[in-house]
């Protein structure tokens, strides 16, 4: 499956508007992400280099990312701070790619762009709603529009805070 039906490309499923992150220069706020999934052996090194290039850890502040850092039975969780415009498109792209689901929250920068959950489950187009600070999501007066029954409402909170399944490497495949 190529990465634009994996959700790699294209446009966020979204119905509020959202300003353009990207401006010459970068607001730089704090990130998260929760990946799972089954990643092929061979893979996990250029994994380690993406998340290493964008200062992620698995701790706030923490030491680089290393293969020694893998959790057991639970997402893998990435954070990090000082990112520019809340973006970490590679580690994202990454995932689509190659079947991992995730959720990325990442920080507002007042006067620029609200706070943010960007989620692929495994299959379809990435969806975004706007967050608060902890990363829940909220509704906005655009987004509430949208909503035209309990049910709409439910469904926009539970799937922001989808929850990945657990990462696990798995053996390199044979041929």
């Amino acid at each position: 499956m190529d990465s634009w039906t994996n959700g790699a490309e294209g446009p966020l499923k979204t119905s509020a508007p959202r300003k353009q992150r990207g401006a010459t220069m970068a607001d730089r706020v704090s990130v998260s992400i929760s990946i799972g999934g089954r990643l092929p052996a061979e893979l996990l090194d250029e994994l380690v280099e993406k998340a290493n290039a964008q200062n992620l850890s698995t701790e706030w502040d923490g030491e680089p990312f290393t293969t020694t850092d893998l959790p057991d039975g639970e997402p893998l969780v990435l954070q990090g701070h000082e990112i520019a415009n809340g973006k970490i498109d590679e580690i994202e792209d990454f995932c689509c790619t190659n079947d991992l689901p995730f959720w990325r929250w990442s920080g507002g920068a007042p006067g620029s762009f609200p706070a943010e959950i960007v989620l692929w489950k495994g299959e379809g187009e990435r969806r975004a709603f706007t967050a608060d600070e902890n990363g829940q999501p909220v509704l906005t007066s655009d987004e509430a529009k949208e909503i035209t029954s309990l049910d709409d409402l439910r469904e926009h909170f539970a799937t922001g805070a989808y929850l990945p399944p657990p990462f696990m490497i798995v053996p390199p495949t044979t041929g």
